[in-house]
């Protein structure tokens, strides 16, 4: 992998979580300077798209494709025509909120994520049948997802901005990006790096109940919206369908095995993804409660939160991970729990916070004291914890030169 690229990505998600403090400070003090809805669209597009986009960008090109394929020139450029979208949209949506600059920034990274997904698909290697099939469903759930940006700039165009079609539009494309590009695309990785043994039976049933899963609990969405019934039965049955493809990974438990009393901390963030997705599948079996799922879709803080439990605490977490897989930070693990440790006590924290909010909202208890400070000062430690982990990725490359030197 390009370490300058590995780099670059983790920048990104440092700013990200700069601009997600500011946002938070913004309900305890007085900040007249910051727009918070122009600053709330860049933060958010340079999460997903700065730092879990190209996070992503990097582990497939570098892990993914054959190193005469990911030689191509054509990547180079990609990556860093994409990072001039990310830094556009970084700059521009905090200035202006959705107008042409920020618009142009936004569309030209669909359009090279387009290249990208072609590019991936004639390149990827094909020794195995598993992690190829994962890698193109992701790469078209990554296709998939950008029909609702469409959606939403014709909604706009047609005065509808703010309805419920337009926010049916954005879920769309924020659910095929959580269930399906990221998703799959962290499957794919996992695959390449445990290398578990499905039976031909076994890896079938687990990919077509992952996809039926993720593409039917899409009706909870509609169910919120519109209130369809039909739609509600539909996201239980995809909601059964993920149990079930949990079930096979589950006979696989042997090849998924780590002794957690000799967890180096380089590994932890692995662990941490790995408890997140459990909480995830649980959370959706929750959601079949009509009472839990309206809790979900209509409460502000547990929708923050939700988003946050899976951009942080899955694929964030899992990126962290598979950056330094290889062990190479053993050598640095008493210092590198200094990186972990904050972003932990960031990341349990705030969800914490924000979670228990949204419940004792829901059951109109007392209001939470401190609940907007509480939430700024556990939000620090994120970038805290992000900024040390770059100081370490920069001294263990830095060491590395120097012993090729």
């Amino acid at each position: 992998m390009r370490k300058y690229w590995l780099l670059i990505s983790l920048i990104n998600f440092f700013i990200a979580a700069i601009m997600g403090l500011f946002l938070r400070g913004a309900f305890v003090w007085e900040l007249h300077w910051i727009e918070y809805n122009y600053l709330l669209h860049g933060h958010s597009h340079l999460a997903l798209l700065g730092w879990l986009y190209l996070g992503l960008f990097v582990l497939i090109h570098g892990r993914l494709l054959p190193k005469e394929k990911a030689s191509k020139a054509i990547y180079t450029l990609l990556f860093w025509l994409t990072q001039v979208s990310v830094v556009g949209m970084m700059v521009s949506f905090p200035l202006q909120g959705y107008a042409g600059f920020s618009i142009f920034f936004s569309s030209l990274h669909i359009m090279l994520s387009y290249v990208f997904a072609f590019r991936v698909w004639k390149d990827h290697q094909k020794e195995s049948l598993h992690i190829t099939l994962l890698v193109r469903t992701a790469l078209l759930f990554l296709l998939v997802s950008t029909f609702g940006v469409w959606a939403v700039a014709v909604i706009m165009a047609n005065g509808g901005g703010g309805g419920v079609l337009y926010q049916v539009a954005i879920q769309f494309y924020l659910h095929f990006q959580f269930n399906g590009w990221l998703l799959f695309g962290v499957l794919a990785l996992i695959i390449n790096d445990f290398k578990p043994k499905f039976s031909p039976f076994g890896f079938q049933s687990f990919y077509f109940l992952m996809c039926l899963s993720q593409v039917l609990t899409f009706g909870l969405i509609l169910f919120w919206a519109y209130r369809w019934n039909w739609t509600f039965g539909v996201n239980i049955i995809g909601v059964g369908f993920q149990l079930l493809a949990m079930g096979v990974l589950l006979s696989l438990r042997k090849d998924f095995r780590f002794n957690l009393s000799r967890l180096p901390a380089t590994h932890s963030f692995l662990l941490l993804a790995f408890i997140v997705g459990v909480i995830r599948v649980v959370a959706q079996v929750l959601l079949i409660f009509p009472d839990i799922a309206d809790l979900a879709v209509s409460l502000r803080t547990t929708i923050i939160g939700f988003i946050h439990l899976n951009m942080l605490g899955l694929f964030s977490a899992y990126l962290l991970y598979s950056f330094f897989k290889n062990q190479a930070l053993v050598t640095y693990n008493k210092q590198f729990k200094w990186a972990v440790i904050p972003f932990f006590i960031g990341f349990i924290g705030s969800e914490l916070i924000l979670f228990f909010k949204g419940f004792s909202t829901w059951r109109s208890w007392y209001v939470l004291p401190y609940y907007h400070e509480s939430l700024l000062a556990f939000s620090g430690f994120i970038p805290l914890g992000i900024a040390v982990y770059i100081c370490l990725f920069l001294k263990h490359y830095s060491h590395r030169s120097a012993i090729v030197q």
